[in-house]
């Protein structure tokens, strides 16, 4: 039998790995939710432009509906880039591991 756990680096670089395996459904999670309250925050805006922006409540549910908008944009962002960083150090694992090399096809 072939021993693929013959190392303490190749451990923990498999615990690495399952962390990032968790890690990507998470961020897509976290990126729709964003993404629903964005396209929320639109809808809301466009309902707004039938309202009198005169209106003190108004202008500054406008506001918060701004606010919402910036922070999804930023956060969108962030998260996009989190999982291009967490696939490409994926990537890295699968062509380190001697594990992976055995257990992937070709």
């Amino acid at each position: 039998m072939e021993l693929l756990f013959h190392t303490q680096d190749e451990v923990h670089r498999m615990e690495v790995y399952n962390e990032y395996l968790h890690k990507i459904p998470e961020l897509l999670t976290q990126l729709e939710t964003v993404e629903k309250m964005y396209q929320k925050a639109l809808l809301e805006e466009e309902m707004l432009k039938e309202k009198d922006m005169d209106n003190h409540s108004v202008q500054l549910y406008a506001d918060r509906l701004s606010r919402i908008k910036h922070q999804c944009e930023e956060r969108s962002t962030d998260i996009k880039q989190q999982c291009r960083l967490i696939f490409e150090l994926k990537a890295q694992i699968e062509s380190e591991s001697s594990m992976l090399q055995a257990l992937l096809p070709h």
